[in-house]
């Protein structure tokens, strides 16, 4: 009965139920079971209690919320902004879409400035919980305050931010036009020949440019983060024409143009003897050319065994400038000479101011280069007084003696001087005279009407000297390179065939001496009975 009594003080209600005043349900710790966890209450926002600790589940937002005495607040995870497309705004009013995670119904975007304004994003366009479309001010965003981060807030007030993710300038643009940017002459390959591509971007920030993944240059040619090209193009077997594609970027926006370079195989000009002065115009653009030159070799006596002296051989690279105009001189093989009834007067002197024999053969022309249009030789007569107009030359060989002493080569820095006959040979042309006897500016010595048997002197810068007595031979004229770069020369000596026989540009058997064999016309014959060989030059570019 005593349960009876004490349920009749519990149950003091009408109704039979407990009333509140006798229950008491307070706990030290509560432990939860079970695997489904505990449901707590859940309501809308409208239907919020006010006590301090209350926690429950918001059916207005979707996140659970705790009352912490003033004010409920969501519990959330942040979200989190991974990348925006694109990353320029060039306009107002410009979609943005956003990737991340996290995010949640009701999300709002910021687009804060450098200086730490805020510009709020008028329309904001959930997709998922990964991607956002977020629309720009109305108006553009200023490029002071770029580069702009992006805050991403979701509706408990938790925010993530891409920092500087957002720039407000506008794409680098290029300057340099598309298309061909420059041809190289095979003569002159460097990159640094080509225009330089440059790019600028509107608000002023620093451009790099770069090569397009699969894009490349011409062989040999570096492109440079600058605009400008390094290093030398191989050289092709045909003209060439190489298309590239160049990037310019400002560290977050990108351009491309698409440019070109050709590269010209070699055109190679030859110039042969025609016993005058030859003309030849630089081609527009061309700064330099390969030249090569071979002087014109000297005579040898028919009745013996004597050579004339070889022409001299100098190469390299000449500058020149495109459209001016230049004087090529060939110089004209010596005249082959004789002591008995067939020739018994002087032998003719070689156009190229090889010096004439008496009675013993001439000297060989020189070969060379000259500036400006104006006559250099007047037949064989030079006229220049000076060398204002000389640019390089390759001295003709001396003409031999029938006794034996050869004709000497033309040569650098001097020309070659022959060993002594009977009487005393001549002596090479230096580079600031004439060598003894008769040889002066670009002529050789010719031989003495008293003297019988004396060879012609080689022309050159300076020519060389004809033999000084009886029986005497003619030395070489000298060579001039000092206009050239890359230079090859043969010095001067007493010798019959000439230097750079090798070359893909030799040919005709320039610059050699003639061949003295009794009783025959030689194996060197040119239009006089054992003549030297006519010389050659080659311009290439």
């Amino acid at each position: 009965m005593t349960k009876a009594r004490d349920l009749s003080k519990l149950l003091s209600t009408s109704n039979g139920k407990i009333a509140g005043s006798n229950l008491d349900v307070s706990f030290e710790n509560i432990t939860d079971t079970g695997t489904e966890g505990t449901k707590v209450a859940s309501g809308t926002t409208a239907q919020r209690g006010s006590t301090a600790g209350q926690l429950r589940f918001n059916s207005t937002t979707g996140l659970a919320e705790y009352y912490d005495g003033s004010q409920f607040k969501s519990i959330d995870a942040p979200p989190s902004v991974s990348s925006i497309s694109p990353s320029t705004a060039l306009t107002a009013n410009q979609d943005i879409t956003i990737t991340g995670s996290n995010f949640s119904t009701g999300v709002t975007v910021k687009f804060i400035g450098n200086d730490g304004t805020e510009y709020s994003s008028p329309t904001v366009t959930r997709n998922s919980a990964s991607e956002l479309v977020a629309e720009t001010p109305s108006t553009v965003l200023t490029v002071a305050n770029e580069p702009y981060d992006i805050q991403v807030t979701n509706t408990s007030g938790l925010t993530g931010i891409l920092e500087d993710g957002l720039d407000a300038g506008s794409t680098p643009s290029f300057t340099t036009a598309s298309g061909l940017i420059g041809t190289l002459a095979d003569s002159n390959r460097a990159g640094s020949n080509l225009t330089t591509i440059v790019a600028t971007d509107a608000d002023s920030q620093s451009v790099t440019l770069s090569l397009k993944a699969g894009s490349s240059v011409p062989s040999g040619l570096t492109f440079n983060s600058n605009g400008t090209f390094s290093g030398t193009a191989n050289s092709v077997g045909s003209d060439t024409t190489t298309t590239f594609t160049v990037v310019a970027s400002d560290g977050t926006n990108t351009n491309e143009r698409q440019f070109s370079i050709t590269v010209n195989s070699p055109v190679t000009q030859t110039f042969s003897y025609t016993g005058s002065d030859q003309s030849w115009t630089a081609p527009s653009g061309v700064s330099s050319v390969n030249v090569w030159l071979w002087g014109a070799g000297g005579g040898a006596d028919r009745t013996g065994t004597d050579y004339g002296g070889a022409g001299g051989y100098v190469s390299g690279t000449l500058a020149v400038t495109g459209g001016n105009d230049y004087v090529i001189v060939v110089g004209e093989g010596g005249a082959g000479g004789d002591n008995d009834a067939n020739y018994t007067t002087a032998q003719p002197a070689s156009y190229g101011g090889g010096g004439a024999g008496y009675e013993n053969p001439s000297g060989g022309g020189l070969s060379g280069i000259f500036s400006g249009s104006g006559q250099v030789f007047n037949g064989y007569t030079p006229q220049p007084t000076d060398h204002s107009r000389t640019l390089v030359i390759a001295g003709g060989g001396g003409g031999a003696d029938n006794q034996e002493p050869n004709g000497a080569s033309g040569g650098y820095p001097n020309g070659g001087s022959p060993p002594a006959g009977v009487g005393a040979s001549g002596v090479g042309g230096s580079q600031s005279a004439g060598g003894a006897d008769g040889g002066g500016l670009l002529k050789g010595g010719s031989g003495y009407t008293g003297n019988r048997w004396t060879g012609g002197g080689g022309g050159g810068y300076y020519g060389g000297g004809t033999g000084q007595g009886n029986d005497s031979a003619g030395a070489g004229g000298s060579s001039y390179i000092d206009n050239l770069t890359n230079s090859s020369y043969n010095a001067g000596s007493t010798t019959q065939t000439p230097s750079g026989t090798s070359e893909s540009t030799y040919g005709n058997n320039a610059g050699y001496g003639g061949q003295g064999v009794s009783g025959s016309s030689g194996q060197y014959n040119t239009t006089y009975l054992n003549g030297g060989f006519h010389g050659r030059v080659v311009i290439q570019y």
